[in-house]
């Protein structure tokens, strides 16, 4: 298949800039927030009352990114919450959550059977809406803007590619299947980055092949279920790459199995 050249920016809002952190009435941002919407829920907007035990490892997943009660970023969420608006219905919840994310159980029954409904409840509160962008721009979208500019990526479709490997498979370090091994681990294959001087459409494709492959053989526990089914992420994200859309221009359609087309992106 042949792939795209990587284009000059165009214009201001088509172009990545790395000076400040996202915003959620970014146009950019939006998009991006569909796409994900896309990839979690099959749908073209943020799901924000979405929760449900997928026996994947993770307890709760729960959210427009798909907070964790296993992982913490749930926990996360649910206290900010708790800041902002004290009396809100999850408040009760928050010391299970504190247990459950410290010792990383995936088990969801001390939450009790209400759990759910309130969580659904909540997203009904522009307040917890809001802090569920704020909490997973900050927590994955930030460090992938991070390593979009220490890498030298220049488009919007590549800062694409970073922030859903960062929320699917971790943006840290230590994360085995996570965004900077497998940064390593392309550019390794290459030789270098872009910064260095490596064309980054040829770059970003040996990335989604590398990312395919941590999907497809995970070392992260528990992910050898579900991660080797969701290899469509990958496949969406370069079909855009080899459409030339290295700007997300919208109308856009996601392909890899999900053929769900954003018009008017919008959190």
């Amino acid at each position: 298949m042949r792939r795209a050249l990587v284009p000059a920016c165009l214009s201001a809002l088509l172009c990545l800039t790395t000076a400040a952190p996202a915003l959620a009435a970014d146009p950019l941002v939006a998009t991006l927030d569909d796409i994900t919407a896309v990839f979690e829920n099959g749908a073209n907007s943020p799901q924000y009352g979405y929760i449900e035990n997928l026996n994947d490892g993770c307890g709760y997943t729960a959210g427009w990114i798909g907070f964790c009660t296993q992982t913490g970023d749930l926990l996360k969420l649910v206290e900010r919450y708790n800041q902002a608006a004290p009396d809100n219905v999850l408040a009760k919840y928050t010391d299970t959550l504190r247990q459950l994310a410290g010792s990383g159980s995936d088990d969801t029954s001390a939450l009790g059977g209400s759990f759910e409904s309130d969580w659904k409840q909540a997203a009904q509160d522009s307040t917890f809406t809001e802090l569920q962008l704020a909490t997973g721009h900050e927590l994955y979208l930030n460090p992938a803007r991070d390593l979009v500019a220490q890498h030298g990526l220049r488009t919007n479709l590549g800062l694409a590619n970073f922030f859903d490997t960062a929320l699917m498979m971790g943006p840290g370090p230590t994360d085995c299947d996570g965004l900077p091994k497998i940064i390593g681990e392309t550019s390794s294959a290459l030789g270098g980055d872009p910064a260095s001087g490596v064309d980054e459409a040829s770059w970003l494709s040996r990335f989604n092949q590398i990312r395919a492959e941590h999907m497809r053989h995970p070392c992260t526990p528990g992910r050898e279920n579900d991660w080797p089914s969701a290899t469509g992420r990958t496949e969406a994200l370069q079909q855009l790459a080899d459409e030339g859309n290295w700007a997300l221009t919208t109308p856009l359609t996601v392909h890899g199995g999900f053929e769900v087309t954003i018009t008017d992106p919008h959190d």
